[in-house]
């Protein structure tokens, strides 16, 4: 099918025999394939964007959220001047599909990307397979309409060679480290491979900057600072993009924040070694290390929050604050043994998929308020080409939601996570998706140990997405109306990949060295050559390009 320009919400998703035209499809699925042309209506003219990505951002750890600690003074009074979502979710819980959800509009099984793996597969004669990434960023869409477009990001998944930076003027990653160092990481590399011990510490007194950790939010802070200051009085709107990653493991502050939130702990926990081989953080660790564990990471979120300060204080000194949509979210949460497991991409449980959500924009909202209604990340691209009034021209899966922030009221929709997981050395992955419409969450294991493993979750009760849930049986009626759903839900993710267009022109290959980073940092391990070769009926939530079976 290809995609059709046509009035925002005039096309819609649904297992349904009824026209794509029918409003009927949006009901049960709350899936919408939006062609966006011309959506915004009368109103302010058109805002600057701010998109904030604050990586592995937990939605109940700010303090505007009700958490007891104040971690997020500055967001807080962000949220009190424009609209806070109480509960927006991820389409999974790690860094590369959920940006690229966040930046196109579309589900995971749209889009398609839901492993790094994808960059490492070979057909038969050992020839490179490109990923089949479908959608159009809505930095093209904002760069074609007369908008300036510059972004800046601190995590290798946001590269070029992921697919990211179409559409903007400047797309720049900073905050490397002397292993992500474009120069320093292969020499370092080779040095290492060879047993050459001299070359290494020759790099690391050539270079002491690279060594130990780094504080990449200063560095974007600084640049976006800079970028605006140098536009001046330019009149033409900018699109600004930034990712911010020091609230990411290690849990690792500047002082004062570091130790603020535990300044008494005398114990062994520093906020180091999280995902070591050996490592101190285990599910049996003592209560009072893993709070301290906890407090290192509110301590990052804090510093991060200090940080956009500086950044909300520039734009208010350059008379932008009034006329700058800020959209302020996360890609994903954080896991402290909730469900048994730590940081994230394990699970898809209310801690690793609610983030937060903040939409503040004088001129065009009013401020001070909390929205209830679930809404996702697949809703920001429809709704900032809303409020600016952008055409699109290729469909999308979430919705606008200015209405919402606005007061209106809308139907319930479903928002789906999606996640595989690759065990050390196996080529078969495990598969678990959420389900979340509403006040309900449905998880459920597709392959693995617990395969077949249905939970529900009531997530207006105390503990919510965050306890242990109902396991649903095989001849449970809930299980049986589940199982209908994602039926038609997959009909509707299916009509809306067909639809959307392939990314143009080649992304650029992965160095060797680069492909060797994916496989020392744990995700790219396991056999490089996947000959299964993606199907235009075959889904990610069908298990995508991934085998079944050994």
């Amino acid at each position: 099918m290809a995609p059709s320009f046509c009035p925002p919400q005039a096309l819609s998703l649904g297992g349904d025999p009824r026209p794509l035209h029918s409003p009927h499809f949006l009901r049960p699925l709350g899936l919408a394939l939006l062609c966006a042309c011309s959506p915004q209506v009368d109103g302010p003219p058109r805002p600057h964007v701010l998109l904030i990505s604050i990586d592995t951002l937990r939605a109940d750890h700010l303090s505007s959220a009700g958490y007891p600690f104040e971690t997020t003074p500055v967001l807080d009074e962000v949220a009190a001047q424009g609209v806070r979502f109480e509960r927006c979710i991820s389409s999974t819980s790690w860094t590369l599909p959920a940006h690229i959800t966040m930046l196109t509009g579309l589900p995971i099984s749209a889009h398609g990307i839901d492993d790094d793996r994808l960059w490492r597969r070979r057909d038969a004669e050992g020839r490179a397979i490109a990923p089949d990434l479908r959608g159009r960023f809505l930095a093209e869409s904002l760069q074609a309409s007369g908008y300036d477009t510059a972004g800046w990001f601190t995590w290798k998944y946001l590269d070029a060679r992921f697919g990211f930076g179409r559409g903007f003027d400047r797309w720049e990653r900073l905050g490397h480290n002397f292993y992500s160092h474009p120069e320093v990481g292969p020499a370092w590399m080779a040095a290492r491979d060879a047993d050459d011990a001299d070359g290494m510490r020759a790099l690391h007194a050539q270079h002491p900057e690279l060594f130990g950790v780094i504080h990449s939010t200063s560095q974007v802070v600084d640049q976006a600072i800079g970028w605006l200051e140098d536009r001046g009085e330019e009149e033409q709107p900018f699109f600004l993009f930034l990712h911010l990653f020091d609230v990411h493991n290690p849990y690792v502050s500047p002082e004062p924040f570091h130790s603020q939130f535990d300044p008494d702990y005398t114990g062994n926990i520093d906020g180091t070694r999280v995902t070591a081989p050996i490592s101190p953080v285990q599910p049996d660790m003592d209560p009072r290390d893993l709070q301290n564990l906890i407090a290192r990471y509110d301590g990052g979120i804090c510093h991060v929050d200090d940080e956009l300060g500086r950044l909300l204080k520039t734009l208010g000194d350059l008379g932008l604050e009034q006329d700058t949509l800020i959209v302020v979210t996360s890609d994903h949460g954080e896991e402290f043994f909730e469900h048994g497991g730590k940081t994230h991409r394990g699970s898809v449980h209310l801690e690793s998929i609610q983030v937060p959500l903040i939409l503040r924009w004088p001129a065009g909202l009013k401020g001070g308020a909390v929205i209830e209604d679930t809404v996702g990340l697949v809703d920001l691209v429809p709704t900032i080409l809303a409020a600016t009034g952008s055409d699109h021209g290729a469909p999308l899966g979430g919705r606008n939601l200015l209405p919402l922030a606005k007061g209106a009221e809308a139907s319930p929709r479903t928002y789906l996570s999606e996640l595989v997981v690759f065990d050390e050395g196996q080529r078969v992955p495990l598969r678990r998706s959420s389900w979340i419409r509403g006040t309900r969450q449905i998880t459920w294991d597709v392959r693995g140990k617990e395969a077949g493993r249905v939970l529900r979750f009531d997530l207006s009760e105390p503990q919510g997405g965050y306890g242990q849930g109902v396991l649903l049986s095989e001849d449970d009626p809930r299980r049986t109306e589940f199982e209908s759903e994602v039926a038609r839900m997959r009909e509707s993710l299916l009509r809306l990949r067909q639809a959307s267009p392939r990314l143009e022109g080649d992304l650029p290959p992965l160095t060797a060295f680069e492909l060797q980073d994916l496989s020392s940092m744990g995700y790219g391990g396991g056999d490089d050559n996947f000959h299964t070769e993606r199907t235009d009926d075959r889904l990610p939530l069908d298990g995508g390009v991934w085998p079944d079976q050994e």
